[in-house]
């Protein structure tokens, strides 16, 4: 399994185009909100942290868009029926074709993380100490798990490159929208943000914000500001999500993304397990 592992890995970090167009989703986020919302509403450091926050749930989802070409082109190609033809264990090739692009996603989603805290921190924002780190690393790695699960879905049933490029296309466009990355889920209208809510990887666009962005409203509460004042903007933004009293809590969301991730995945091993036929 490791040399196929390192195999797919390879693949991906070679090819340079391709590892450019896995990150041109999270670049054409950057450029609208250089364009059009950094002189917007809010305070700076609010901004930044929300911009970062739907970026790296926007990375855990498509960075992994690159490797999963690499399993369309075994099972177009019939070079998956040919590694299941040989000696290694069918698991272990499986396990594979699923864990080589996970490790892409957290990989670039880890970098993403690195270089927008080296910008905040240069913009004088301030990032959370070691323990809201380590939370961070953790949802990290759920949001990779649940976005490789689903990815590895819709890859298992796509039959042609094609429309894999096109699917994965919409996939980037939507999943900025999808995560309220690019308007606030507060001033979206409630059937949107219910769609946004269903959507799992919307909740980890929640963890991240509940994380990130708590030092900005813990400063923004020592300056004056409500704890009314800030759930208000806490919802608008997306760090919180209520129905009516009901508020979904961060452990509620943790479930979630682990549920999808356990549906999702076993669902792409089930319609993979066919490549052996």
């Amino acid at each position: 399994m490791k040399t196929l592992l390192k195999r797919n890995l390879m693949l991906y970090f070679r090819d340079k185009a391709g590892v450019f167009f896995s990150m041109l989703s999270i670049l054409i986020i950057i450029a609208l909100y250089a364009l059009f919302l950094s002189g917007g509403f809010g305070d700076p450091l609010i901004l930044d942290s929300w911009l970062m926050s739907g970026i790296l749930a926007v990375a855990a989802l498509t960075t992994s868009i690159g490797a999963l070409e690499i399993i369309m082109s075994d099972k177009i190609n019939k070079v998956a029926k040919g590694f299941y033809a040989s000696p290694i264990k069918r698991s272990h090739i499986t396990a594979a074709y699923i864990i080589s692009p996970f490790v892409v996603g957290v990989i670039m989603t880890t970098l993403t993380a690195i270089g927008f805290s080296i910008y905040i921190i240069a913009r004088g924002g301030q990032m959370p100490g070691l323990a809201g780190l380590l939370q961070l690393v953790g949802v990290i790695l759920l949001a990779n798990i649940t976005g490789t699960a689903i990815l590895c879905f819709i890859v298992s049933r796509i039959k042609s490159m094609n429309v894999w490029g096109t699917v994965g296309s919409i996939i980037g466009i939507l999943s900025g929208f999808l995560m309220g990355v690019y308007m606030p889920i507060g001033q979206l209208p409630m059937a949107v943000q219910y769609t946004m809510v269903v959507f799992p990887p919307f909740h980890a666009a929640m963890l991240f914000r509940r994380i990130l962005m708590g030092y900005a409203f813990d400063t923004l509460y020592a300056e004056g500001a409500s704890r009314a004042e800030i759930a208000e903007a806490s919802d608008l933004l997306g760090a919180t999500f209520s129905f009516g009293d009901f508020t979904i809590t961060p452990l509620m969301s943790v479930l979630y993304l682990a549920v999808a991730g356990v549906v999702f995945f076993g669902l792409s091993v089930m319609k993979m397990r066919k490549l052996e036929r």
